[in-house]
């Protein structure tokens, strides 16, 4: 039987009692578990503990039964995601969490056709990262990605650190992806359905980015960004699979 995993963002550092917050809740209804059944809950920030379901109702409680473990560090990977149009944002955040992104800073390019209501993007951003924690605990990811923004995307440029590896994926260009060493951190940019224009190459290559192609073809911009983070996790982690 598959054991089931739950967001619990106030995860407890040492074993004890645990009530899960209303969608855990929730979740533990719609999979009819039972008292006594067994799930692993996650804090969204790499900690992890397994887990005893005590009591239902409306807010359900557990009895955390083993000590909460810390995952492996590995390189930390930044998606630098320009807005696409309809639903795709929801796949692209979906996809950048299971191929073990670590942050998910939106911006606008020249060619980004949707632009949020200021007042509307809190309500957008927390949304995102409800997906996020959902895909998190589908794949038995232990940490969610933040997703913040969105922002121009020469104000994101402002924000990486010295240090950090940049990559741009651009459509049918002919560069390879190659790091120097193994970077602490590595921000990949991907542009809106129309690409990034000239001029904004220019600032990225300006900033320190390495332009990488993705193939012949234009692709879609959520299989840009699987197709990206592929590449980028196979070279940061050689034989592994994404966590």
């Amino acid at each position: 039987m598959t054991v089931r995993r739950l967001y619990v963002p106030d995860l407890p550092d040492v074993a004890g009692t645990v009530t899960l917050a209303e969608a855990a809740s929730r979740h533990v209804r719609v999979w009819r578990l039972r008292a006594g059944d067994e799930v692993v809950l996650f804090d969204g920030r790499g900690r992890a503990a397994g887990a005893k379901i005590e009591t239902l109702g409306e807010q359900v409680v557990c009895q955390v039964r083993t000590p909460v473990v810390a995952e492996m560090e590995r390189a930390r990977v930044v998606l630098m995601l320009a807005i696409p149009k309809g639903s795709k944002l929801d796949d692209c955040v979906r996809m950048a969490t299971e191929l073990g992104v670590d942050e998910v800073a939106l911006m606008y390019t020249e060619r980004t056709i949707p632009r949020w209501d200021p007042e509307r993007a809190r309500s957008r951003l927390d949304r995102l990262t409800r997906i996020a924690s959902e895909a998190a605990a589908q794949c038995e990811r232990n940490d969610v990605p933040v997703v913040h923004g969105p922002q121009p995307y020469a104000t994101c440029l402002e924000q990486i650190p010295k240090g950090a590896a940049g990559v741009l994926f651009g459509a049918r260009s002919r560069g390879a992806l190659a790091f120097v060493g193994t970077p602490e951190q590595v921000w990949c940019a991907i542009g809106p359905e129309g690409g990034f224009t000239a001029a904004e190459v220019g600032m990225f290559e300006e900033a320190g980015f390495s332009v990488a192609g993705l193939g012949t073809w234009v692709l879609r911009v959520e299989t840009a960004v699987s197709a990206a983070l592929t590449l980028v996790r196979d070279r940061l982690d050689p034989g592994r699979q994404a966590r």
